[in-house]
Order: C-alpha cells, then structure tokens, then sequence
C-alpha cells in the first residue's frame, strides 16, 4: 500500500519529489545547525505524521516544519544568517511585507508561486521549510493575545491601507489593537514564567495549535525521517494521537489535502 502510494503521488523524479527532496536538504542544512549549536528542535504536524506512518514525506504533502522552545529559536535565528551556506536565506517577521509571526529558511534557486507570494513585495521566494516558535502558555490566554496582536500584525504588514475603505479601516483599527497586543504578550508571559504552566503552544500572535504537554515532550527523541534521524518529541505516539487521533489510519482519497506548490527553478 506505501509503494502504491508513493507510485500515485511521488514516484522519484516527479515534480512533487523533487520538491520535497529540496526541502530535505534545507531541512539537513537547519537541524545541523541546531544541532552543533545544543539548540533542542522537533519536527513537528504533517512531518512527524510522515515519519511515523509513512517514514519520510506524506506520499502527497509538500510542506516541511521543525519547532523550538522560544529562547532556543531566538537563538537560532541569531546564528542562522553567519553559517547558512550562501543558497539559502533566513526569513522572519522583521522582513516588509512577511506576514507570517515565524520563520521561514529559503532556498535562493527557486520561485514559489502562490497568491501570498505574488503579493508579497519581498525578494527572496524560494522554496523553504517553516520554523516555529513554541512557549509554555494556555490556550484561553493565548487566544485573547491573538485576537489582538496577531490580527493586527497581519494587517499592519499587508499593507495598501488605502486601497479601499475596507482595508483603510482594518489598518486604522489594527493601528490602535497592535500596541495593546504588544502589552498583553507581556502580561501573558509574565503570569506563565510565574505559574509554569506544561501547555507548549505557537508563540503569541502565530494563531492555533494543539495544545501539547512538555511530558510527553521532553527532553526530545529521534525519529527516522527520509532515511535520516531527526528530533522529535520524546513520545511521538502521544504527540500524534493528541494532534490527529487515529493518525496511522490513511484518509479517504478526498481527504489528502493536496498542496502542491508551483515552483520555478532557477539557473544556477
């Protein structure tokens, strides 16, 4: 059944596989980093899902995500642009017109093309894996953070606040939710580094996730992905039943979310 799917969705040399193979090798270049660096990461969503049940890719997944404690990704993120290898790129919420509250590490060869990016006014739009940044909070907190900061981030980031009256209002509005958002996360973060709480949720504004325990957690395992070891969380099954349920069963063929991306490679 594993090889009819790969045959299906991913035979080697297919579009999708040569896809998933850049990321592999962004995915190499990233965790070897966190590793020489102590940075503890776990890959994470439909990649772990992948590795237990399918051992690598999803036959029909194009999407790559590894996460790290807070302190750990800020860390991260500061070594990153001195020892990434000069055809790839560090991608974060600083950059005009990135929308996203996480990173993103791109390949430079390559142009996705997609409706986010074709907007978008940055350079690099490259392949790339997504990094996440992941702190101890409860969901309920956490949700009332978001309404206000990351709505409003989104917004303020998009840009053409003059572009009808909708979006005038939305920016004016978002102008005004932006600073309160920025002081709530610091209210939310004072009362979790008191009261220490075990839920390991997205960091303030990135929107919902399963809302994780860091027993089952930590401190983080290994799991075979693609042929390769790579870290994970410490009790994956858990993890994953939390996260999907009956993950090992394989949906109904209408219910692979396929998200093929479009892709130009360019001359090197």
């Amino acid at each position: 059944m594993e090889e009819d799917l790969k045959e299906i969705y991913n035979p080697e040399g297919s579009e999708l596989r040569t896809l998933q193979l850049k990321m592999l090798d962004i995915l190499i270049v990233v965790t070897d980093i966190c590793d020489r660096h102590n940075l503890p990461y776990w890959i994470s969503g439909g990649t772990l899902l992948g590795a237990v049940r399918h051992g690598g890719f999803i036959p029909w997944d194009d999407d790559i995500d590894i996460e790290l404690l807070r302190p750990d990704y800020q860390r991260l993120l500061k070594i990153l642009p001195q020892e990434l290898p000069d055809n790839l790129y560090l991608q974060t919420p600083k950059e005009k017109s990135y929308r996203l509250l996480f990173s993103k590490v791109r390949d430079r060869n390559s142009i996705v093309y997609s409706e986010e990016e074709d907007m978008a006014s940055y350079k690099e739009k490259g392949i790339f894996i997504d990094i996440f940044s992941e702190e101890r909070s409860y969901r309920g907190l956490k949700n009332v953070v978001d309404f206000f900061y990351g709505r409003a981030f989104r917004r303020l980031k998009r840009g053409r606040p003059f572009h009808s009256l909708k979006y005038f209002y939305e920016y004016t509005m978002s102008l005004a939710l932006y600073p309160v958002g920025v002081l709530l996360i610091r209210i939310a973060r004072g009362i979790c580094a008191i009261t220490k709480p075990d839920n390991i949720l997205h960091s303030y504004g990135i929107g919902n996730s399963t809302n994780h325990n860091a027993r089952y957690m930590f401190p983080v395992g290994k799991v075979v992905f693609e042929g390769r070891e790579f870290s994970a969380p410490k009790e994956a099954d858990t993890y994953l039943t939390k996260q999907y349920g009956n993950y090992m069963s394989i949906p109904q063929k209408d219910k692979r979310a396929t998200h093929f991306m479009k892709v130009e490679y360019l001359e090197q």
